[in-house]
């Protein structure tokens, strides 16, 4: 029993999982907004947490990035230079400064498709 539950899992360390992904416009522009999966999710939670707190702006920012960097380059050096910061995390608020109404566009489409995931799904990821 013991030798199939290894294979299942080895076979399984090579599949693709297809994520669901959610499609916002904000000024003209489209933006795929992808399912994080679980250890995506742990890092940003480990990125927010300062101790006896937590950084939200942080975590929702780092939830944003990791949900949309599959399109959008949010670690370009350029991009980071051109608005004076120094990791993709602090970009959100610069790009997003005079456009609140499309940050939480963006946002609430993370939210949404995440919790899209149903809790057997959940469980299903993390046996992965």
């Amino acid at each position: 029993m013991n030798k199939n539950k290894l294979e299942k899992f080895l076979a399984k360390a090579n599949e693709q999982t297809p994520r669901k992904e959610i499609t916002v416009t904000i000024d003209g522009d489209e933006w795929k907004v992808r399912q994080l999966n679980l250890s995506e999710l742990r890092d940003c939670e480990r990125m927010a947490d300062k101790g006896e707190k937590t950084d939200w702006f942080l975590y929702n920012d780092a939830r944003l990035v990791k949900a949309t960097e599959h399109e959008f380059p949010w670690n370009q050096e350029e991009l980071k230079k051109a608005y004076k910061v120094g990791t993709k995390y602090e970009l959100v608020e610069k790009i997003f400064r005079d456009n609140p109404e499309g940050y939480t566009k963006l946002l609430n489409a993370v939210r949404e498709v995440n919790a899209t995931q149903t809790e057997e799904e959940a469980i299903e990821e993390a046996k992965n």
